[in-house]
């Protein structure tokens, strides 16, 4: 089990600190919500953190397929609904920056689907993962 603390520290803004290691993180309300949107929101996080859930499940695969680490990028759309306000969708592109091959797409978007946040989403979000072949250098 896993612990994190929040603290308001003014302006919309909160401080989060991971139980384990001591790391400090800040949110902050958007703009359209009355904060500064100075840093990540809250929801924004959610996104951060299902992003990084599909990272760690595609590195391995990855490192198996002899695809560099830099080919590879995450990218997660969040969408808010506002009757109520709550993430609507979280669309992700998984980029990958090598030839196109329809066993690798079918791999990592099975890796996708069954990272821990993915499978943790309610239902009601919308959450479609596509992968995309793309012509650019690796970072």
């Amino acid at each position: 089990m896993s612990s994190t603390t929040s603290r308001p520290i003014g302006g919309g803004r909160t401080q989060i600190t991971d139980g384990k290691t001591g790391t400090i993180l800040h949110t902050d309300v958007s703009p359209e919500f009355g904060g500064g949107g100075t840093t990540f929101s809250s929801t924004d996080l959610i996104g951060a953190g299902l992003g990084s859930c599909i990272s760690s499940s595609l590195e391995p695969l990855a490192v198996r397929h002899d695809i560099p680490l830099d080919a590879i990028s995450i990218t997660v759309h969040k969408e808010l609904g506002v009757d109520p306000k709550r993430i609507v969708r979280l669309a992700v592109d998984i980029e990958v920056a090598t030839t196109n091959d329809p066993k690798i797409a079918k791999l990592f978007e099975r890796a996708a689907h069954s990272c821990t946040v993915h499978r943790s989403l309610h239902p009601d979000i919308e959450s479609p993962i596509q992968v995309l072949f793309i012509d650019r250098p690796a970072i």
